[in-house]
């Protein structure tokens, strides 16, 4: 039998590292006052389901025991009687287990809902777990909403999801949410080393601890590892686990971050390719590069602790706040506007890694600003420019993320009464989209007029964002109320700061049938 089902906790005691989720189901057990419907959400492998089948057991326990109030959280379930046992085999008719993934329509929840009506077989109750619930559809969403507003006496929901806010608000209103979190590389240990004596595997201590770091906070990761090594004969030492793993999809995309921000092209297109021959989706890599990205956004914006660091190990964590040091918000913000017009690109490109790649040059040859400076020589450029070009191409700063950017028309007296609140107008953005706030950081309020407020963005990305109704609403709200009056918000497309083309391109000839195609193919503005 493999690891992780041999060894899978069978009590509340038996799981590791969800102390908070342990103690609230083990005081509404011993008071009776067990909810009809939960939903557990939290990272893969972190011990969800495993929680939902013991939750079932204890509703449907027979050992009369198993009610006395004690302290002991071993006391229940008893894992012996008849109930139990059927359970952990998977052979009791009254506990359903549905995958949402490949049961989400409509028909599948009215199917339940008739089905639900039955009393339980033999149980005392009928526990239904979905798993992954959160890729149901709408419509079947709102079927089982009716089911959790009135559910039957004999049943119990236990909802399990990676992915909570996928979740409508109308189902989360009528559940109780446990929040599980991931492993720490102390607890994974705990585990591995527990199996290990169990059954006599040979492993170095170094090897062990490299195996828990593989692990990425998943006990059923870090056990699915340990079985596979333990089919090769020997001793496991941390040089042959180094060798049969390699490097995690985490490590990569932190390599490609790290290149990112040292501007390193080469490394960063090398990166890229040993992730394509590998056999990684270019999509799937743009969309772990945005999310990680957003969470340095967070981290930037001092909201690690409260929106990041439950989603990694701490290790990782630590890793993503040291990486967050080498990019400043602006740099963040254009690189996630980089990676949205590359995803975009993708379903109409020849050579499916080609949009990433061009994104990751882009982004690798970005200009920084250092100390008010661009970092080339001014003066060189100018000259350059100067002489091959006509009319010349203008050097552009990359707005600052301070009031000072808000406009250089400091005689207009509603833009400086919005640059006397600018921070009020970030803090009362804050709580309501944190992107939005540090987007405002590199815009500039162009003019103000007695009805509206225009502000410039460097980039089409920033535009689109700022113009979703949502976002759009919310400004016009704030700035209604710092100028007194109802004032409408729109946006327009400003420089964007000068890029290492601008200058080292310029000896490439216009009419270049290369540039010209791959322009058209990507529908970008003109490449002169």
């Amino acid at each position: 039998m493999a690891f992780y089902l041999k060894y899978r906790p069978q009590n509340l005691d038996e799981i590791t590292g969800q102390d908070q989720v342990k103690q609230i189901l083990s005081s509404a057990y011993q008071n009776n006052k067990l909810s009809h419907a939960y939903l557990l959400v939290g990272p893969r492998g972190t011990g969800k389901t495993s929680t939902a089948r013991i939750l079932a057991k204890m509703v449907n326990c027979e050992s009369q025991e198993s009610r006395v109030k004690s302290q002991e959280t071993s006391d229940y379930p008893c894992n012996k009687c008849a109930t139990c046992l059927s359970i952990t085999d998977g052979s009791n008719l009254d506990l359903i287990e549905i995958d949402a993934a490949s049961n989400r329509g409509i028909e599948d929840i009215r199917s339940l809902r008739e089905k639900i009506k039955l009393a339980p077989s033999g149980a005392k109750k009928k526990v239904y777990i979905i798993d992954e619930v959160h890729m149901l559809t709408t419509e079947a969403f709102n079927a089982l909403l009716k089911t959790l507003e009135e559910p039957p006496e004999h049943a119990l929901f236990i909802l399990a999801t990676t992915d909570a806010s996928k979740i409508p608000a109308t189902i989360l209103s009528r559940v109780q949410r446990l929040d599980f979190k991931m492993a720490a590389t102390k607890e994974l240990l705990q585990v591995l080393e527990k199996i290990t004596k169990a059954e006599k595997i040979d492993i170095e201590e170094a090897a062990l601890k490299l195996l828990a770091g593989k692990a990425e906070g998943s006990f059923r990761d870090g056990v699915k590892l340990l079985d596979q090594l333990n089919s090769n004969n020997g001793k496991i030492t941390a040089k042959s686990l180094q060798e049969t793993l390699k490097t995690t999809q985490f490590d990569d995309l932190l390599d490609l971050l790290k290149n990112f921000g040292n501007h390193d092209t080469k490394n960063a297109l090398l990166t890229l390719s040993k992730q394509t021959d590998q056999g990684v989706d270019t999509r799937d890599l743009v969309l772990s590069l945005m999310d990680i990205l957003r969470n340095l956004v967070f981290i930037k914006n001092g909201l690690g602790e409260q929106l990041v660091k439950s989603n990694f190990t701490e290790d990782k964590y630590e890793d993503l706040v040291k990486i967050a040091e080498s990019f400043s918000t602006a740099d963040l913000v254009a690189d996630l506007g980089y990676l949205q017009k590359a995803i975009e690109k993708l379903k109409f490109a020849s050579i499916p890694s080609l949009p990433l790649e061009l994104a990751i040059v882009e982004i690798c040859d970005n200009l920084k600003i250092d100390d008010g400076k661009l970092k080339i020589d001014v003066e060189d450029s100018k000259s350059k420019i100067e002489n091959e070009i006509n009319p010349p191409v203008s050097i552009i700063k990359e707005p600052p993320s301070t009031i000072q950017h808000l406009s250089s028309n400091s005689d207009s007296p509603d833009i400086l009464k919005i640059k006397e609140k600018w921070t009020f107008v970030l803090e009362t953005i804050r709580p309501f989209n944190f992107s939005l706030e540090a987007l405002l950081r590199s815009t500039n309020i162009s003019s103000c007029s007695d009805s509206e407020v225009i502000m410039e963005v460097p980039y089409s990305f920033h535009q689109r964002i700022l113009e979703a109704p949502k976002n759009r609403d919310l400004l016009e709200s704030i700035f209604s109320d710092v100028l007194g009056r109802q004032v409408k918000v729109a946006t327009i497309l400003g420089n964007r700061p000068a890029k290492p083309e601008d200058i080292s391109n310029i000896e490439l000839a216009a009419d270049d049938e290369i540039i010209r195609v791959a322009a058209e193919i990507f529908n970008s503005d003109t490449v002169n």
